[in-house]
């Protein structure tokens, strides 16, 4: 094994000349190895620092190593065990395998013995680990497809048309409710297209007024209007060869339609200030949570433009068309903000899951989401709890208790949730702020008026 990947070893014997011996042995070759005279020691010593094997003695004074072995079981069930005896008998063999002991050694060992023992035990535990990745990884990968999780139906019936267009090169309309995951569809038809080494380009057209919307895809010249101090390169440019996502595609105006669709069938644009046409190469992939097609029959859209871009149409359901998936999509948020934020949070309770499931997700994932995200944030334990109510948590998770003889004022009401939500995020405002809803600034003004005790990290 490479030296730069030691093995970490807690050896534990009242033998102090064993213990010697082996310490020089490790030293001598790839081990890190810690020797404890006690089990006591070595079990407090697991406790802040674990290692990737333990080798104890059976017979000590005070803490035996079948106690020491119960113990360190109780603190991780994977961790190999080899014990060593003098008193070699069958009996304490079998007694050390039942109590959960890996393997076992006579004394006294010869080290390149006990040194090919370690290792094959280390080999068979980390294979046995990779097994247990690979096989979470294929049920992971079971239940999604594209990077995108779900086996609803609906979701089956999506993976399938991303599939057959992603492929080919044409143009696309993404439709579906804001919060429904458009951009991770347009990023599949990319990532699984013979233009996936080609850039993925994205920008909110509903962001920008017409005069910025041209600038930032067609690009300017130096001097083309004030401010212009140098040449840009616009998005479409930018996207040569790959793929340009045009998020909200509905709300750009009749003018700025038309220079899309000349573009997009000219294969070539014209920077603002410029007379020189410049050649371009890309798939345009466009999404709106609006029906084009109706707002096309009302005139709202122009049809050429429509038309154009509708080649294909992907429609990406709601939370309340894939129902089924929610616990599915509890489980990936729950994991992804439980190792984000460092917390020990497995899953929600029965109770709380059934109404994730059956809530009015308005918000779609994005709202699902960030529900996942206060409810890890602001658990006391490993079983989260959600009622539906009070933006996602649960009455009893608040640490104010109404009497019918007390009352808040609303200002010391949020006094006390806003200290409350600090102590769960330990004090830190960017986090807190996220949770309540609110920018930092907002949250140090509170502060500020409130001369809050809270740590002001």
């Amino acid at each position: 094994m490479a030296s730069e990947n030691k093995i970490k070893v807690m050896f534990v014997d009242d033998d102090e000349v064993t213990g010697r011996v082996m310490q020089r042995n490790c030293d001598a070759g790839n081990y890190e190895c810690r020797v404890f005279s006690s089990g006591e020691a070595c079990l407090t010593a697991f406790r802040d620092n674990s290692a990737d094997i333990v080798i104890t003695d059976l017979r000590m004074p005070g803490m035996g190593g079948f106690e020491l072995l119960s113990a360190l079981r109780e603190i991780d069930q994977e961790i190999p065990v080899l014990v060593m005896t003098g008193y070699s008998s069958v009996e304490n063999a079998v007694e050390a395998m039942k109590r959960g002991a890996t393997d076992f050694i006579k004394k006294p060992f010869d080290f390149q013995e006990l040194r090919l023992m370690i290792e094959r035990t280390i080999k068979a535990i980390r294979l046995k680990t990779e097994n247990k990745l690979l096989k979470r990884r294929l049920v992971d990968q079971s239940r999604s497809r594209f990077g995108i999780i779900g086996e609803s139906p609906v979701m089956k019936s999506l993976f399938s048309t991303i599939e057959k267009v992603a492929e080919v090169n044409c143009c696309a309309i993404i439709n579906g409710e804001s919060g429904t995951g458009k951009e991770l569809v347009a990023r599949a038809l990319h990532d699984y297209s013979p233009r996936k080494d080609a850039p993925f380009v994205a920008i909110d057209c509903g962001a920008l007024s017409d005069t910025l919307l041209e600038s930032e895809l067609f690009g300017h010249e130096k001097g083309a209007f004030t401010g212009a101090a140098q040449r840009k390169h616009g998005l479409m440019e930018q996207a040569s060869g790959g793929t340009l996502f045009l998020d909200e595609i509905c709300n750009i105006s009749d003018m700025m339609q038309i220079k899309l669709m000349r573009a997009i069938e000219e294969k070539q644009i014209i920077r603002v200030g410029g007379t020189s046409p410049i050649p371009i190469d890309l798939r345009v992939v466009a999404a709106s949570n609006r029906d084009l097609e109706d707002m096309a029959e009302k005139g709202e859209i122009r049809h050429d433009f429509y038309h154009r871009l509708n080649v294909v149409n992907l429609h990406v359901p709601s939370l309340a068309e894939r129902r089924q998936d929610i616990p599915l999509l509890v489980e990936y948020f729950v994991k992804e903000f439980a190792n984000r934020y460092n917390r020990d949070s497995k899953n929600f309770d029965s109770n709380s899951l059934q109404a994730l499931c059956e809530a009015d997700w308005k918000g779609n994932i994005r709202e699902l989401r960030n529900t996942i995200e206060r409810c890890v944030i602001l658990a006391d334990g490993p079983v989260l709890q959600w009622s539906g109510s009070g933006g996602g948590m649960q009455q009893n998770m608040l640490p104010i208790k109404f009497s019918e003889q007390e009352f808040l004022s609303l200002i010391e009401l949020e006094q006390e949730y806003i200290n409350h939500v600090l102590r769960c995020c330990k004090g830190k405002k960017t986090k807190a702020a996220k949770v309540l809803g609110i920018d930092k600034t907002t949250l140090w003004r509170k502060l500020r008026r409130y001369d809050s005790a809270i740590e002001w990290v």
